[in-house]
């Protein structure tokens, strides 16, 4: 009779199945953003840029408006203190002046209108400067005051 070692005894060996494919559960959870995700996002970014977009440009244009008022401003200042120098030499003249000024790039009609008051040499002086190229419309600024003759 032979003997054969203990092999018999011994559990057999554990071999680890390696599986083809584990597919079933990895497919399925996908990481990252799916196209319609990215799609929504990217409309909302571009809301984004077109309202700080359309925020600049009024910025701007508001801008461009106040500096248009401050030059007319300093237009019509002007044209008031010649008024008032020439009120100090000489005689008030009542009726209409206009002048036209470049100033800050821009073409300006400043126009005065002087009238009499009921206080006896002192005359309301009203100063209105528009744009040169558009006379007819609103004035930027508008200024009344009062001169007086030299006494």
């Amino acid at each position: 009779m032979v003997v054969l070692p203990m092999i018999m005894n011994k559990p057999p060996k554990k071999t680890q199945a390696r599986p083809h494919f584990q597919c079933v559960a990895s497919c399925t959870k996908q990481s990252g953003f799916t196209l319609i995700e990215v799609m929504v996002a990217l409309v909302f970014v571009a809301l984004g840029i077109a309202s700080v977009i359309q925020l600049t440009t009024s910025y701007i244009n508001n801008i461009t408006e106040l500096e248009k008022r401050v030059l007319a401003s300093w237009v019509a200042s002007n044209h008031i203190a010649e008024l008032r120098f020439e009120a100090e030499t000489n005689r008030v003249k009542t009726g209409n002046d206009t002048e036209r000024v470049k100033m800050g790039g821009y073409d300006w009609r400043s126009r005065a209108k002087v009238s009499e008051t009921d206080v006896e040499k002192v005359f309301l002086l009203t100063v209105e400067v528009h744009n040169d190229k558009d006379t007819q419309g609103a004035p930027y600024v508008s200024y009344t005051t009062a001169i007086t003759e030299n006494f």
